[in-house]
């Protein structure tokens, strides 16, 4: 990378967009952040970070193993407090980040030992896990049906308000000097030589910079010049409902196999979530609310009586193994920061750092290669 690079365009205003362009600012750059949507003040818009339910479950999403997925969300955890503390700072905004804890539920014995199985190996390396009996469970979460007989507990793991989280990080990176332009959709890199030297959008305008990069999410296939395979990044529908409880009935996020509850402080729950590969299809069907109402009430029946505020879809961007792209691809100054499925909101800071990182010269804060952007074989364990 060229020492003089000053322009970059980061393309995708969501949650990756947003921390990667609040870290190359940091670095002295001069940061333009293209979104193809419009950029809703309070937040929420069609992308997958202001849609999601906001688990930051670095615990939970280790119970697939210690591999490197685990690591990087945990990794990425690490530096939540910090990086949310600096963008409450610029933005005057709470992002209603809870340490609320988060536990995974089983309805029999076997599921059970499978779960604390699973999470073993985080307590051998150091991270609190809570063991607990059905005694125990209920008595932290008394309105969990009488068929829950235990579950694995993470009390570091957090809860936060992704449209708040949204509306702070888009404040904090406008005030920090970051450019926004929405609504306008790139088609493709431009690329001159061996290197990115800029953007151009549908309407044939041809937008110059020094590097580009893609963190467009589920659209990030979509985009030409980039150097993904066809079909990198697919988009995974999933669905969530809201309820309005009044009285907290559950006091930390809960997931059970066929669904999770994540409170809010206003007497909101939201109900989560399916995953379905039905390209850009958008919006919550009768069938996927049913049987998230379903789940919920058998899980929690004192839901019976909330309120139903509403639902919605967003779209998770997916690749073949579940793990992010996150590298370079041959081309200079050029970076992918894409396909983070259902963690986008937990991966933000460290992927916001590694882009940074990678664009300024410095070193990545963890091993960055299992998540190369062009890696043609699942490396998940």
């Amino acid at each position: 990378m060229p020492p003089a690079m000053t322009a970059v365009l980061v393309i995708g205003g969501g949650i990756i967009g947003c921390a990667a362009a609040l870290a190359l600012t940091a670095k002295g750059l001069q940061i333009t952040v293209i979104e193809r949507g419009p950029l809703d003040p309070v937040g929420r818009g069609p992308q997958g970070s202001s849609a999601a339910a906001g688990i930051l479950g670095a615990q939970l999403e280790a119970l697939h193993g210690d591999n490197p997925l685990s690591r990087l969300c945990l990794s990425s955890r690490d530096r939540y407090p910090a990086w949310i503390a600096a963008i409450t700072a610029q933005s005057g905004l709470d992002v209603e980040m809870r340490p609320a804890g988060v536990a995974r539920v089983a309805t029999d014995t076997a599921s059970l030992r499978a779960l604390e199985h699973a999470a073993a190996w985080q307590a051998i390396a150091g991270y609190r896990v809570e063991h607990l009996d059905a005694a125990g469970v209920h008595a932290i979460e008394p309105a969990l049906a009488d068929h829950v007989v235990g579950a694995v507990r993470f009390a570091d793991d957090h809860r936060i308000d992704p449209p708040a989280l949204m509306a702070a990080v888009r404040l904090a990176a406008a005030r920090a000097g970051v450019t926004f332009r929405s609504p306008a959709t790139v088609t493709r890199v431009v690329v001159r030589g061996d290197r990115a030297a800029g953007v151009l959008l549908d309407d044939g305008t041809v937008i110059p910079a020094d590097a580009v990069v893609i963190a467009a999410g589920s659209w990030s296939s979509l985009i030409g010049e980039t150097s993904l395979a066809p079909g990198a990044v697919q988009p995974a529908r999933g669905q969530i409902i809201e309820l309005h409880v009044g009285a907290p009935v559950v006091r930390g996020v809960i997931e059970a196999a066929d669904c999770y509850l994540s409170p809010r402080d206003d007497g909101r729950l939201l109900v989560g979530s399916t995953v379905e590969l039905v390209g850009f299809r958008e919006g919550a069907t009768v069938s996927g609310v049913r049987d998230l109402l379903t789940a919920a009430l058998r899980l929690v029946p004192a839901l019976h009586d909330a309120r139903l505020n509403r639902a919605w879809a967003g779209f998770r961007p997916k690749t073949h193994d579940d793990m992010p792209l996150i590298g370079t691809v041959g081309i200079e100054g050029l970076v992918i920061a894409t396909g983070h499925f259902r963690n986008g909101v937990l991966l933000a800071p460290i992927t916001g750092e590694i882009v940074a990182a990678l664009l300024t010269g410095g070193e990545p804060p963890v091993d960055i290669a299992p998540f190369a952007p062009r890696r043609s074989a699942p490396s998940r364990a």
